[in-house]
């Protein structure tokens, strides 16, 4: 990736992290949006972390499920970025896993950005793990390259579990085989959080009631954001900050056309050039070229200071950053954070919302795709068996200090049935031409002084690149020989 200035630097950095942190979800959270993740992107360690009986214990003693058939013991090896047996929203899948079938797991904990280098060595080594993360780069980029097992012969898309889930695991089918089962979904990956307590001194409206009442708009964000930088006589407070690509895309996402979408046929659809994205883009621009969307000197992305101190508005950021400021509501009874999805697009006909799904995937060559199965059906179990459901948000309660209201809101995004969800892979095309979009979508909503793009149009970034992402998308669409059918 190439860094243009200190400061520039500095933001993508932060992004990386954050990625990271994030991306249990997808390395995309524990959940492309609900994850449970310590690890960062240098972070490497072999072996499970210290187990934390003592501060989660975690009982699933009376609790009984179909998560498949018995299956021999065994130790299967995990490569991803967090302790996918000690993280609160896994914890009790892995617990009834492990007491019920048998089977532990030994975790190899790296970066987002080291999993494919990982799995590329191990499987040429004939040391396959038996689970590794979905990450940005996974579809299409890895799964073009054979490198999972498909999971079409372990699992059962008609077990209750998988109910009303078939059409976004379709999504990911590659040449008509299902490698991919998500357990986790997430409607609104990416929350613009912000600090009630300075919004109610300062006497804005509250966005979640704005929400509530389905007021919450482009416009109405764009009112809030400006009352709130005006409310400082000093010129101290600005807008939003955050994430930037994922911020963008999310705002792209409400207009109900996604940046690339997969079609019926599994084939990839560029939308860069849609009308409603283009509008996207415009709005986004306002936003920076009005200095509302903005970073303060010094700040990376996932800087907490600026919600706790009340000097900007909102940042746009995934939701493990809310469990920081939890973690920091139990220590200072002053403090109330809380957070919203972005806001609709008043132009489109439903309120949409983007969509982060978060499983594992069976590396090919893996000794236990069986038992990998078994476990990934445990973890969806979590999200839809009331026993080991109710057993999950106790251990995640404890691990991450969510209010009760904080849970209730945030986990309302997981039940995707009730959303307008859009599927949305923009980034996985290949690592330059991943870096290129995010490069886009990060330098039209903020002006994040990039020798490449500074003072570009959407449309002219665009323009100067789309041959080049659409050369990759013909190329892996000329790689798909059976459909999604």
């Amino acid at each position: 990736m190439e860094v243009f200035n200190m400061n520039f630097k500095r933001i993508l950095a932060g992004v990386m992290a954050g990625a990271t942190a994030i991306s249990l979800a997808a390395c995309s959270n524990s959940g492309n949006g609900g994850f449970d993740s310590t690890a960062t992107s240098d972070t490497s360690s072999t072996g499970t972390t210290i187990d934390d009986e003592k501060e989660n214990p975690v009982s699933v003693g009376d609790i009984s499920l179909n998560a498949g058939e018995d299956v021999e013991p065994a130790e299967l090896q995990y490569l991803g970025c967090y302790d996918i047996t000690t993280a609160g929203d896994v914890k009790p899948a892995y617990k009834y896993f492990s007491e019920n079938y048998g089977c532990t797991i030994k975790c190899t904990i790296v970066g987002s950005l080291q999993i494919l280098e990982k799995l590329t060595t191990a499987i040429s080594s004939g040391e396959s793990p038996d689970l590794v993360d979905y990450a940005d780069n996974t579809f299409p980029l890895i799964m073009s390259k054979n490198m999972y097992t498909p999971l079409d012969e372990y699992m059962d898309l008609s077990a209750p579990q998988w109910s009303g889930l078939e059409q976004y695991i379709n999504k990911y089918k590659w040449n008509g085989k299902n490698y991919y089962y998500p357990w986790a979904y997430n409607v609104s990956p990416y929350f613009l959080i912000y600090n009630r307590g300075v919004f109610e001194q300062i006497g804005l409206e509250d966005p979640k009631e704005l929400y509530d009442e389905g007021k919450w708009t482009w416009d109405a964000m764009t009112d809030v954001i400006r009352k709130f930088i005006d409310s400082d006589n000093d010129g101290n407070r600005t807008g939003l900050y955050g994430a930037t690509e994922y911020t963008a895309q999310a705002i792209i996402d409400s207009t109900g056309v996604p940046l690339i979408e997969i079609g019926e046929d599994g084939k990839l659809v560029s939308n860069f050039s849609n009308a409603s994205v283009d509008r996207a883009a415009t709005f986004m621009q306002s936003l920076k070229s009005e200095g509302l969307a903005k970073f303060q000197e010094g700040v990376i992305n996932v800087d907490e200071d600026p919600i706790i101190s009340g000097t900007a508005a909102f940042q746009g950021m995934g939701e493990w950053i809310i469990t920081n400021y939890a973690r920091k509501m139990t220590k200072d009874d002053s403090l109330d954070i809380f957070f919203v999805p972005f806001p609709r697009d008043s132009q489109a006909d439903e309120y949409y919302y983007s969509m982060s799904a978060f499983g594992y995937l069976v590396p090919a060559g893996s000794k236990y795709a069986k038992q990998a199965s078994v476990f990934i059906n445990c973890c969806r179990l979590s999200n839809t068996d009331e026993d080991l459901k109710a057993t999950t948000k106790a251990s995640i309660m404890k691990n991450k200090k969510y209010t009760d209201e904080q849970y209730d809101f945030l986990y309302s995004f997981k039940e995707i049935n009730n959303f307008h969800a859009v599927v949305d892979e923009p980034y996985g095309l290949d690592e330059t031409t991943g870096q290129i979009i995010k490069d886009i979508l990060g330098n039209t909503l903020f002006d994040l002084q990039s020798e490449t793009y500074a003072g570009q149009s959407w449309t002219q970034m665009r323009e100067a690149n789309i041959g080049s992402i659409n050369k990759q998308i013909e190329y892996y669409n000329g790689l798909i020989t059976s459909g999604n059918s």
